[in-house]
């Protein structure tokens, strides 16, 4: 197989990762390798390097009361993180990479549905652990050792959908606009039903290139159809920060929703405070709780964008997997593992009791429930408005 010079790059700074982290492990502990593949470039970048950082601020916690203990044996945590560029290729060559040559039996991520359905055959076979945040509805189908991190659309789409009927009564078009792949088919169709059975009118459905910069004739397709508010939904944070200010240079008025993946600093950036203001999306962690101050701060040591509400989630995710792992005693039997994870529930998250369901709707009760918090923007900044509870 060919390799490609981002393939070359990426494999080269997951050894000089290896190396650095190695070298550095104290009295002679073993080490214990945990795999992070992640979007870490790139437009989905926003939420893909927190998950990096959360993972090295878990580790370094861990290390630093003396290992993770296993028995009777103290593991150095390091971390090995691959960029998969939001690419299913990119993702495969990660994982085999992880698996064959790191020799990793956890990892934290995808976000990417794509990448998360290309490599979850080679996981499940090899049986290694997943720790995703994909909300695409196949995450579990097939699989056994796939823990999914955080609430979906589905959990919690039909409270905010609640909440906007009750703020602002004046709404009854909406039009939605997703990424054109298979985390924005999956999310675009819940959100056409959910706001359907509330009662509005879905008056456009829009689809757009993760790449894509330019989105004024998407834009003049939409405001031809007079929607009252626009659904962001799963657009990475920037590029939806670019759909509002293209929107707004369009004469749009009205509202914006994005009830899938916000980032404020990144819209504001992108669209501008005077465009922004007024946005109302969904947070999986509250910017106002001491959890987002501490990890914020742990978080600016590893990398210099503004630190997003996937560090408290993937903060969490660590600290539930390093718990399963130590309540198990073993690293080499993954059935033992399985079932210590599935036992932490409820697990003491940065945010409140976190819990394990999800069997009725998706057939394995490997679904965490976690808080979601209503956050709109207000002069540059987000302001929590409501905390939603999913369980």
């Amino acid at each position: 197989m060919t390799v490609s010079a981002f393939d070359r790059r990426s494999l080269l700074a997951g050894l000089l990762a290896t190396t650095a982290v190695g070298g550095a492990a104290h009295g002679g502990n073993s080490i214990l390798k945990i795999g992070v593949i992640s979007t870490l470039s790139g437009p989905g970048a926003t939420w893909g390097l927190p998950i990096d950082g959360a993972a090295r601020i878990a580790a370094q916690e861990i290390n630093g009361r003396g290992g993770l203990k296993v028995g009777g044996e103290r593991l150095q945590i390091e971390i090995v993180a691959y960029d998969d560029q939001y690419k299913a290729a990119n993702a495969v060559t990660a994982v085999n990479r992880l698996i064959d040559y790191d020799g990793v039996r956890f990892i934290l991520g995808p976000i990417a549905s794509v990448s998360l359905s290309a490599i979850k055959p080679i996981t499940e076979s090899r049986k290694v652990f997943l720790f995703p945040n994909s909300w695409s509805p196949t995450v579990f189908q097939d699989a056994r050792y796939v823990f999914r991190i955080s609430s979906t659309t589905r959990e919690f789409l039909p409270k905010a959908v609640e909440w906007l009927q009750q703020a602002k009564p004046g709404i009854s078009r909406v039009a939605t606009l997703a990424p054109n792949d298979e985390t924005g088919w999956t999310s675009q169709k819940v959100q056409k039903e959910i706001y359907g059975k509330a009662g509005y009118t879905v008056v456009a459905a829009e689809l757009f290139e993760r790449q894509q910069t330019d989105f004024r004739a998407l834009v003049t397709r939409i405001l031809a159809e007079k929607p009252e508010s626009i659904e962001l939904d799963t657009a990475p944070p920037a590029t939806a920060g670019l759909i509002v200010r293209q929107a707004r240079e369009a004469g749009y008025n009205g509202g914006f929703t994005k009830f899938g993946g916000f980032d404020v600093a990144e819209i504001v950036r992108t669209a501008g405070a005077e465009n922004a203001e007024g946005i109302v999306g969904i947070l999986l962690a509250d910017p106002t709780s001491e959890s987002w101050s501490r990890l914020k701060e742990a978080y600016a040591t590893y990398h210099k964008n503004e630190a997003s509400d996937f560090v408290t989630l993937f903060y969490d995710a660590a600290r539930i997997l390093f718990a399963g792992i130590e309540n198990a005693g073993t690293i080499d039997d993954p059935e033992s593992i399985k079932a210590s994870i599935e036992g932490l529930s409820p697990f003491p998250g940065s945010l409140g009791p976190l819990r394990w369901g999800g069997k009725e709707n998706y057939g394995i009760d490997h679904q965490l429930y976690t808080p979601v918090f209503l956050t709109e923007v207000r002069e540059g900044k987000g302001r929590v408005i409501s905390r939603i509870e999913t369980a």
